[in-house]
Formats: structure tokens, C-alpha cells, sequence
């Protein structure tokens, strides 16, 4: 101790025993633990709860965490090694992209224990190297921290000789919510109000009793009823679960002096674990970490049983002892509280549970206490807390103590209930979190034979099958929800977005099943990019070549899956040609990074794109060239023909293939319910429409942002100007201008040129009518209703059916339901073909609906040539007699639909333009077809509302370097991303900027059809934009109709079949592209269908191999740079007779008689 006399410590004395020490550690301390003042003390406040902070960004993060990492490699002896430095480079790299690093293991265990060091309010902290660190990091749902949690308690309760344990769930984050535990303690008792205003269990968790019953649970109403687990995830929605019985470890106490003590049949529970913490470690804040050590008697006898504000027992003993209650001269209280300690301590004793009597705790803290300052210069302590009742006889009552917070720490937070929005947070209806509940608890839904230890064990031991999807427009959702209910047969599955997941804890995982969507030319969705992108850095830290991978998935997959071929299941030697093709033979090895982990992938996409599925082919040839196993193939599902035929058929496949390889047996072959996302599909005497307040439906534009996870805007329209046609005559092309100004946002609003903007369209009010009409019986248009669903759960009380909402939609009108959120347009599946073909009263109208709904090839030419709505078919298929409630349920939502930004922030800063083709079409069978979207668009009125939210493309983006020169090409509506480029442009140039060439190629089929000439002629004046000859449809001489491309309205030569006006444009405009893109590493933008773009590479071969003299494998290699190098963007979209989901920039290929 003398090392430390000498520092001008603080000087502590145990007036006991006389001994004197210095603490030093108090100088190493950054917290604010107090607010005294030079004339008071504030050291006795609680300060147990706290507001929430913002999270931690940039130089806050980065000076914590390079505190801790020097402190955690000073721990292993390892300060300023080159593993420390290498590592510090790694983690401040990681905080400046953003703002936070993923801690490695050791470094969390590390942290979490040493937070239980410094912990001044605890006094058992003399075991904190023995702490059990639980990384569940990795957890994303809230079904995975129930499951973590209940690992712990059984780690935890170990059958009564308890073990200290914490489970660390994943830190704040920006853009999610904070993972949390509601609950003070893992395992308490509830508290109900009686109607007198008595108080029935235990009074200190009486907020959070009422809480609970908010999300929908409904205690039995005892004394001490044990409280669910409530959690939130990072989707920031509240669950609740209850706990096994078999995991709750309860002591019924006995006296044993006192039998009518013994009588009043209380009970305690025999796990203490804090969960409203959260720890501060490395800059990081994690605010979900449930932990546990061990009971001291005076904690349950003084605190929980005798406290007035707690079970107030200490009267009752006093009564059973035969004290005087009436006067304090007694010192009944005293007396009675001892002895509720007394058979605490018997009672724990006697079941053999772990337990410590006061006394030998404060001991046991004193030891502790002195080794601290002997090691580490001081023991951060706060006297009121580690003094246990009575402590005037114990040691640490005459030790003198400095109170003072050190990092890493396990600090307050706020109550969550108390901020949780229950009426209007997500759907907002106590149902909502019921159905949520049952729905992502059904493989748990076994609960009864869950509490019995042989289910439990072999639950525990089930092998997890982690399931990631990435989709734009929830379709890749839907099918990850259907292959977790199948995999929950045999295997433990959890449903994740690829955004959420973490890649580094890819090598733990057993069983990955991947779903995903391809976006536009063989781009991955918008919450999958991120895992895309750290996959293939994983695929270049393992020593594969670094540049074969371009942002292009579709450019990674073909250069890995097309030469894995089928010769080994676990990806062989890949000979990948490096990014030029300089080195065609070149030979990247396959990594063992994922040699434990057995995979298979469904990719889904559209034929009629030429990068087909390539996000999923690129994850397949990924996850393969890393080493992982494939137990089935690869499949991908066509969207125009079979899709779901074919995910049913992989689904199952897959499935037994996972039995196989996981040695796992089963009476029954498992079964994929195709066509509907619940995991039962509801009968209708299982599913009901519920009246419901009006207030209970939330804000639809707040409903759309949840369910989409992004932010959507009620954008008012301010301009709906027709630019081509007539409303009135047939199609028509309008200018909507969409504002912003009145709005009071959260963030401002950002886009650059290039991006889209996301519409959530609303379907015709006449056709709603109509189709609400067809149902049986017609439901209440005024009345605002929740639709509820029977689900029957398993409980410890056995099997009981229960009513919860649909989660799908939230409280509304059917009207609304059918005119927001119901997909009416689209031609029904097969699977809802199957379905409604129950309520067919006709024998003929049944069989034919068998039959389409069984027979794909006459299914695909029923739908291509009548391309039916939901009110067509219901028209056809008369006999149909079909409740409201059934249909609901069974039609898809809504998707949104992307249009191309037709202006530019800098000029417009509060407002947005779309240029939109208004589509209308007959059918083969001469029947009329509107699209939906752009109709909607079209006919929207000054001061209509439209929700709608921008997504980013950053691959159709200007060029960085605006000195580059630009190619534009875009045939009719296909003008509308390029009409913001030269907006942006103009802005540019009048602040200086010096600029590239712009050349935009058009087209146009009429010479009304030259969509913005004047303004064009305006900013060609001005030089932001040069427009070269362009060819109209009625200018073109010597050109036969049927030679012009019939699916492209404009007559740019480039776009046509006739090779004499290829030629005629080559002579015009050929040198300059030749200039432009081969000299001066210039890009080309191309917005139109995938014609347009197979026309446009030819047209580019032909100028590069005349102007550039090139052979055939130049030309080639030439091309390949202008793709790999992130020069040839192409907004490349198919067209479908309801709008494309993706964009609408031309609409008269799918016009008959175009």
C-alpha cells in the first residue's frame, strides 16, 4: 500500500479497525457520477433511471474506445505491439466510416467483466473474473433475445448453484432502434391493481404489469405471478414472451421456528438478474445485457419482503411472532424484518440454492476492497448501496469509500414503457403484438412440451438454420417467412433482412438459407447491398484477387458460378479473368472461411432482364468460393412464369437435403404453404372483421414508413400538366410537380439526379366499389375495422385458441384497405386461384379454377391474354361467393412503384418533378387495361396527398469528375432522369464550374411527342446540354414500319433494325462517342427497355471497331472496361401491363396497334 501513499491519493480510513489506504484510480475517471456543489452532497440520491442520450458519434466514440483498447491489450500484455496497432488502425478506420467498429469477442468478454469490476453499487464483485459472457451480438428479432435469454437463465440457474452470467445483446446504432429489455429484473412478479386501488404482487413492478397488459398479456391475477420477458429489437417493437416454467427456479419459504409464516405460502425466485442496464464499453453502448449473479439473504427479507413499498410483510411476521405493531418502542419492525432473513436464509439453504448471508458479503466486499487498491490503486464504491440493512455490525459499515464511475460500466437507462408509443407505434393494437407474438414464436409454440425438460433439451440442441433475404418489394420477405415455417419442423429457424445481419459471425452459423431479389441490371436491393459488399471484402481478405469483383453482382456471378460449374458442392479452384481481362487464365483459390457452414440460395428475378437473378447467383457463387457447403443447387423463380411452383418445389428439396446433412429423421415429409405469408392458412371460420375505434388507425403515411423502413413523405401535388396526348383522347404524358414546403420534416430532404422516387399508388375508387360489391356479405364502407385471425398456441395449460389481429394491416376501413393497401391490378396467382376455388358455388366456375390454378402453361396464357384484374376475375368467375375477410386476407399488398426524379435540388429545393406516361392497353381478348400507378399520377388534382419516398441509385449518378464528357440516351419518357442532369448542370455552371460535354440522344414517334424541346433548346443555349440531329418516326424516309423497332417509340437510327440508317447515324454522331467514350474515359447513361440497351452496345461495337480500328477481341475487352469501370449505366427496366414496379419511362411497346 505504500506504493500508493506517495501518489496524493485520497486518503480512506476503516474506523474499525484503523487501517488507512490511498485511492489513486479516481484520477483515471471521465464520468459525471454527481452533481454536488461546494455546499451539498447529492451522494444518497438514487439516480437510477436517466434520459436517453443520442448515440455516440465520431470523436466521442473514437477517445473511448482507444482508452479501452490500450487498457484490454495492456490487460494481455500486448501495449503497442503491432497486433495493438494493427488493430487501433482497424477500429478507427471503422469509426470513420461509420461512427462506430464491431468489437471482436475477447474484447466484449473482456469489457463486460471489467464493467462488473468497477460497478461501485455492487458489492459481489470479488467474482468478477468468473463472469459468463454471452455474445449475442449476432441477434436481430426479438424471438432471438428471448431465446438468448432463456440460454442464460438455464446457464444461469444451473439446478440451483447459481452462476454469474451477462448476454450482450447488439449495441445503439444509428438508423435502428435500441435493443432492450423492459424488464428490471429477468425474473419478478407482477403487480395488479385492484379495483379498491389495493395492490395485489409485488408494488415495484406495477408500471411495468400495466405495460405488459398494454402489448395484449393477461396474467393469472395471483400474488405472484411471474412476468414475461418483454424486448424490442431493432425494428423498435415491443414483444412479450413468457417465460418456461422449467427456467424459473422458485424457493417457497419456510421459517423454522415460525410454521404459520410457512402457511402464507410465499415464494421467491432463485436468480437475481438485472436487465435494465446497459454497458458503456469502448465508445460503444449496448444497451440490452441481462445479468445475473446470486442472492444475500437482507436483499429478498429486508428489501423485497419487508420494504412498505415492496410486499410489506414485515406486519404480517410481526403479527405471526406475537409482537406490539402499535408503538415503535417495540422495535417490531426490526424484529420482524430478522426473521423474514432468517427463512430467506433457511429456506434457500434447505432447497440447496445458492445464497449468502450479509455478514459473510461484506466480508467477502472488505477482501475485495483491499486487494483493489493493492493491484490497481482504488475500488470505485458507493457506501448506501454496498451496506446491506443492519450493516452497523458488518465491516464495510466504518470503511470509509470513494464513490466514482470508471469505464467500461454497466450504467442506468431511461424506462422504455414510458416512451413507447402503444397507440400508435407500428400497427398500435394490443393485437398487433399478440399475433407478432404467436407468429414468430411458432416453432416455440411447443411451449407445453417446452417445460418439459426432454423438450427442452432436444430444442436447445436443434441445429439453426438463419435465413437472410433482400427485397424491394417484400416478395423475398414472404418467402423467407414460408421457408422458416417449414425448416421449423426440424431446425431452429430465424428470419433475417441481409441489412441486419452481421457477415463477421457468418463462420458460426450451421445452416444459412438465402432468399434474394435481384434490383434492375443485376443490382442487389437496397437492404442487401451492405451484405453484398462485405461478403465480397470477406471474398478479397481470404486471398482471392481483389478486382474481379466490380459493384456489379451480375458481373461477380458470372465470373465465379459460370467456371465453378457442378464438379464439387463446395466451390473448386475458379479461374476468374482480372477486371480488363488482361489475364484470362488467372486463378483465384477457394477460401475454408466458411468450411463449417452448409448453405443454399433461391434467386429470384425475371427472364426478361439480361442479368437474370444475378444478385442471387452472385451470393451462391460467393458464399461457394468461401469455402461454405451446398446441400441443394441453386434455383432461380421466374417472375413471368412459375415462380412460386418453383420456390415450393426448392423449399422442400432444400429441406430434406438439410435433414440429410444435419442427420436429422422425420416421420412426415414437410410441406410449403405457397401464397400466403401466415404460417396457417386461415379458414374463414378462423379469421372475423372486428369493429374498431376510429383512433386506433394510425397515420397511414407514419404506417407506410414502418412497414417499408424508410421515410415516407405526404408530398402534395403542386403541378399535373400534360406535355403529350390528350386525357381525354388516349395516352398521355404528364409533368406532376410534388412538394414538400408545408411539411415539418425530420430530416431534410436529399436526392441527387439519377435517383427515384417511390409512389404508393392507391388503387381506382370506382373499382373498389365494384370489388366491394362482389364480396358476400358487402361490409360497412364507414366503419373503421381490425381483421382478426384464430390461432391456436400451445401453453403449459395446453392447447387454447386465441384472436389476433392480421399484422399485415393496420385498423382501417375496407375501403381504405382495398384502395391503400391491396393489390388489385396485378392478375391473381395461382395460389389465390387455388384458394378462392373453394368458394365457388358453380361446379363448372370450380373446376375451371382447379384447373388454372394447377395447370401453369394454361394459367400463363389465361393470364397473358386477358392479363385479368381482381374485379375481371371476380366478374368471370360469378358464382364466386366470397367474404370480405377471406379476400382480405388473401390478396398481396401493394408494391411501390419508382419513378425517374425529372428535376433537380438545387434548382427546385422544395419540390420534386416526374415526367409519367399514363399506360393504357387492350388485352388480347379486346379488353381495356389501365396502369395503375401512372393513372393515379395522371389524374391527381392540385393538393392531392401522395405518400412517396426517395430511394437512391447511386449507379446511375453524374460522374464525380464533371470535366468528363456525358452520352445520354433516352427515348421518349426515358428523357425524365436526364431532364434533372442538365438542371444540375445548369446550376453548375453559374457558380463557375467548368464542365464536359452532355449529348442527349432522344427519339420520338411524333413530333408532339419531343418531350421538353423548348427547354431543351433553352439549356442547349446555354450550354448545358447538346442535342445532335435526332429522327422522328414521321421524318424517317425509306424506313418500312415493320422495320423500325414496334416496341420503342422514336426513330433514333441507333434504336432501329434497318442497318442503312445505322449507318446514316454512325456518319452523323459516330467520331464524337467514339471521342467521348474511348478517349476521354467519358460515360453513357441509357434509360429505356432492355432492347434499347442490347441496341446501343451493337451500335457502340460497330463505332469502336471503325473509329478505333479495333479487332473483334479489342472491341470486346473495350466494352468490358466501359461496364467495369462504372462508365455504362443503364436504367434498363421491363414493362408490365400495370406500370412497372421499377420505372415508367416508355409506355407504347405494350399498346396494341403501336
Amino acid at each position: 500500500m505504500k506504493q500508493h501513499a506517495n501518489n496524493k491519493g485520497i486518503r480512506l480510513k476503516n474506523w474499525s479497525t484503523g487501517e488507512v489506504l490511498y485511492d489513486t484510480l479516481h484520477s483515471t475517471s471521465n464520468v459525471k457520477a454527481l452533481n454536488c456543489r461546494s455546499t451539498i452532497c447529492t451522494a444518497n440520491h438514487m439516480n437510477t433511471i436517466k434520459e436517453v442520450k443520442p448515440i455516440r458519434t465520431g470523436d466521442a466514440v473514437l477517445d473511448d474506445a482507444k482508452k479501452f483498447i490500450d487498457e484490454f491489450y495492456a490487460s494481455i500484455e500486448k501495449f503497442e505491439s503491432a497486433e495493438h496497432l494493427n488493430r487501433w488502425s482497424e477500429i478507427k478506420t471503422q469509426i470513420e466510416e461509420s461512427d462506430g467498429y464491431i468489437m471482436k469477442t475477447e474484447e466484449l468478454k473482456y469489457g463486460a467483466t471489467v464493467a462488473w469490476r468497477n460497478a461501485p453499487r455492487c458489492p459481489g464483485r470479488i467474482q468478477w473474473k468468473k463472469l459468463q459472457v454471452f455474445d449475442s451480438r449476432h441477434v436481430g428479432t426479438a424471438q432471438g433475445m428471448f431465446e438468448a435469454m432463456c440460454t442464460h437463465l438455464q446457464y444461469a440457474t444451473n439446478g440451483g448453484i447459481l452462476r454469474s452470467a451477462i448476454t450482450v445483446f447488439p449495441p445503439r446504432q444509428k438508423g435502428r432502434f435500441d435493443f432492450r429489455v423492459w424488464n428490471s429484473t429477468m425474473i419478478g412478479y407482477a403487480c395488479y391493481k385492484q379495483p379498491d386501488g389495493t395492490l395485489l404482487g409485488d408494488p415495484f413492478n406495477l408500471e411495468l404489469t400495466q405495460a405488459a397488459q398494454k402489448l395484449g398479456w393477461a396474467g393469472k391475477g395471483t400474488r405472484q405471478d411471474i412476468l414475461p420477458l418483454i424486448v424490442q429489437a431493432g425494428d423498435g417493437e415491443a414483444h412479450f414472451f413468457d417465460i418456461p416454467e422449467d427456467l424459473v427456479l422458485q424457493v417457497p419459504l419456510r421459517h423454522p421456528k415460525y410454521e404459520k409464516f410457512t402457511d402464507l405460502g410465499y415464494k421467491w425466485f432463485a436468480l437475481p438478474g438485472v436487465s435494465c442496464l446497459k454497458l458503456d464499453c469502448g465508445g460503444l453502448e449496448f444497451s440490452a445485457i441481462p445479468f445475473s449473479g446470486w442472492y444475500s439473504d437482507s436483499e429478498i427479507g429486508s428489501r423485497d419482503l419487508g420494504d412498505k413499498h415492496r410486499f410489506n410483510l414485515a406486519p404480517v411476521m410481526a403479527g405471526i411472532m406475537g409482537l406490539n405493531t402499535e408503538t415503535n418502542e417495540s422495535n417490531w419492525r426490526d424484529l420482524a424484518v430478522s426473521e423474514l432473513v432468517v427463512a430467506v436464509a433457511h429456506s434457500f439453504r434447505e432447497a440447496k440454492i445458492t445464497i449468502v448471508d450479509h455478514q459473510t458479503a461484506c466480508e467477502t466486499f472488505i477482501e475485495h476492497f483491499k486487494s483493489e487498491h493493492e493491484e490497481r490503486g482504488g475500488c470505485p464504491t458507493d457506501w448506501v448501496w454496498v451496506n446491506p440493512p443492519g450493516s452497523f455490525t458488518t465491516p464495510v459499515y466504518h470503511q470509509e469509500v470513494l464513490f466514482y464511475w470508471i469505464k467500461p460500466l454497466y450504467d442506468y437507462q431511461d424506462q422504455p414503457w414510458k416512451t413507447y408509443n402503444f397507440g400508435k407505434h407500428f400497427r398500435g393494437t394490443l393485437e398487433k403484438r399478440e399475433i407478432d407474438y404467436l407468429k414468430r414464436f411458432r416453432h416455440m409454440a411447443r411451449a407445453a412440451l417446452f417445460a418439459q425438460r426432454m423438450f427442452m433439451k432436444a430444442y436447445a440442441n436443434r441445429t439453426k438454420a438463419m435465413i437472410l433475404y433482400a427485397t424491394e418489394t417484400g416478395k423475398s420477405l414472404g418467402f423467407a417467412k414460408q421457408l422458416a415455417h417449414v425448416f421449423s419442423k426440424a431446425f431452429k429457424p430465424e428470419v433475417m433482412c441481409m441489412k441486419d445481419y452481421d457477415v463477421a459471425k457468418m463462420e458460426f452459423q450451421d445452416l444459412i438459407l438465402v432468399v434474394a431479389s435481384t434490383f434492375g441490371s443485376g443490382d442487389p436491393p437496397d437492404n442487401g447491398e451492405k451484405f453484398y459488399k462485405s461478403l465480397k471484402k470477406r471474398f478479397v481478405e481470404q486471398g482471392n484477387t481483389p478486382n474481379i469483383a466490380s459493384d456489379k453482382p451480375a458481373r461477380l456471378a458470372a465470373r465465379i458460378q459460370a467456371r465453378e460449374g457442378e464438379r464439387n458442392m463446395r466451390g473448386p479452384l475458379v479461374k476468374l479473368p482480372s477486371q480488363r481481362f488482361e489475364d484470362p487464365a488467372q486463378i483465384v483459390k477457394s477460401s475454408d472461411w466458411l468450411i463449417n457452414v452448409r448453405f443454399s440460395c433461391f434467386a429470384l428475378g425475371s427472364t426478361v432482364y439480361k442479368d437474370y437473378c444475378a444478385f442471387g447467383k452472385a451470393l451462391d457463387a460467393l458464399l461457394g468460393s468461401l469455402g461454405a457447403e451446398r446441400i441443394h443447387r441453386l434455383e432461380c423463380g421466374d417472375e413471368m412464369s412459375g415462380q412460386e411452383k418453383t420456390f415450393k418445389k426448392w423449399a422442400n428439396d432444400t429441406f430434406q437435403a438439410a435433414c440429410e446433412a444435419f442427420h436429422i429423421k422425420l416421420p412426415t415429409k414437410a410441406v410449403v404453404t405457397i401464397g400466403t405469408e401466415s404460417v396457417q392458412e386461415p379458414v374463414q371460420s378462423n379469421m372475423k372483421l372486428v369493429s374498431a375505434d376510429a383512433s386506433e388507425g394510425p397515420h397511414f403515411t407514419e404506417y407506410f414508413s414502418k412497414s417499408l423502413g424508410r421515410e415516407v413523405l405526404p408530398l402534395k401535388v403542386t403541378y399535373n400538366e400534360v406535355i403529350a396526348g390528350s386525357r381525354e383522347a388516349g395516352p398521355c404524358t404528364v409533368q406532376i410537380r410534388l412538394s414538400w414546403q408545408d411539411l415539418c420534416l425530420n430530416n431534410p430532404v436529399s436526392f441527387e439526379p439519377g435517383d427515384h422516387l417511390g409512389i404508393l399508388s392507391e388503387n381506382a375508387d370506382e373499382m373498389v366499389s365494384k370489388v366491394i360489391q362482389k364480396l358476400n356479405p358487402i361490409p360497412s364502407l364507414e366503419q373503421t375495422h381490425r381483421l382478426m385471425i384464430q390461432k391456436e398456441m400451445l401453453t403449459i395449460a395446453g392447447p387454447r385458441k386465441e384472436w389476433v389481429c392480421y399484422e399485415n394491416l393496420p385498423p382501417a376501413t375496407v375501403f381504405d384497405w382495398f384502395k391503400k393497401f391491396l393489390d388489385i391490378t396485378t392478375p391473381p396467382t395461382q395460389s389465390l386461384l387455388y384458394d378462392l376455388a373453394t368458394y365457388a358455388t358453380d361446379p363448372k366456375e370450380k373446376e375451371g379454377l382447379d384447373m388454372l390454378s394447377q395447370d401453369v402453361g394454361r394459367y400463363e396464357q389465361w393470364k397473358h391474354s386477358k392479363w385479368p384484374t381482381v374485379l375481371s376475375f371476380l366478374e368471370e368467375f360469378s358464382s364466386l361467393s366470397i367474404p370480405a375477410e377471406a379476400l382480405i386476407i388473401k390478396l398481396p399488398l401493394m408494391k411501390p412503384r419508382f419513378y425517374s426524379i425529372s428535376s433537380c435540388l438545387l434548382s427546385s429545393p422544395t419540390c420534386v418533378d416526374l415526367t409519367v406516361g399514363a399506360v393504357k392497353f387492350i388485352t388480347e381478348d379486346g379488353s381495356s387495361r389501365n396502369g395503375l400507378c401512372s393513372m393515379y399520377l395522371n389524374q391527381a388534382t392540385i393538393g392531392t396527398t401522395v405518400n412517396a419516398f426517395f430511394r437512391s441509385e447511386p449507379r446511375f449518378h453524374l460522374p464525380e469528375n464533371p470535366t468528363v464528357p456525358i452520352i445520354m440516351v433516352g427515348p421518349g419518357t426515358g428523357i425524365a432522369p436526364f431532364r434533372s442532369f442538365w438542371m444540375h448542370r445548369a446550376e453548375l455552371m453559374k457558380v463557375g464550374q467548368h464542365l464536359g460535354a452532355a449529348i442527349f440522344y432522344g427519339g420520338y414517334r411524333t413530333q408532339e411527342m419531343n418531350l421538353y424541346r423548348e427547354e431543351k433548346l433553352q439549356y442547349q443555349n446555354i450550354g448545358a446540354i447538346e442535342l445532335p440531329t435526332t429522327y422522328c418516326r414521321e421524318a424517317v424516309q425509306g424506313c418500312a414500319p415493320d422495320r423500325v423497332l414496334v416496341n420503342y417509340p422514336t426513330n433514333e437510327v441507333v434504336f432501329c433494325y434497318d442497318q442503312g440508317l445505322v449507318q446514316m447515324v454512325i456518319s452523323d454522331n459516330a467520331f464524337r462517342m467514339y471521342e467521348s467514350l474511348y478517349l476521354q474515359n467519358g460515360h453513357i447513361y441509357i434509360c429505356g427497355d432492355f432492347q434499347l440497351v442490347r441496341y446501343v452496345r451493337r451500335i457502340l461495337r460497330l463505332i469502336f471497331e471503325e473509329y478505333g480500328n479495333l479487332n473483334e477481341y479489342e472491341v470486346k475487352l473495350a466494352l468490358q472496361d466501359l461496364e467495369d469501370s462504372g462508365r455504362f449505366h443503364d436504367r434498363c427496366r421491363f414493362h408490365h401491363h400495370d406500370d412497372d414496379p421499377c420505372l415508367v419511362d416508355d409506355i407504347f411497346g405494350r399498346i396494341v396497334g403501336s
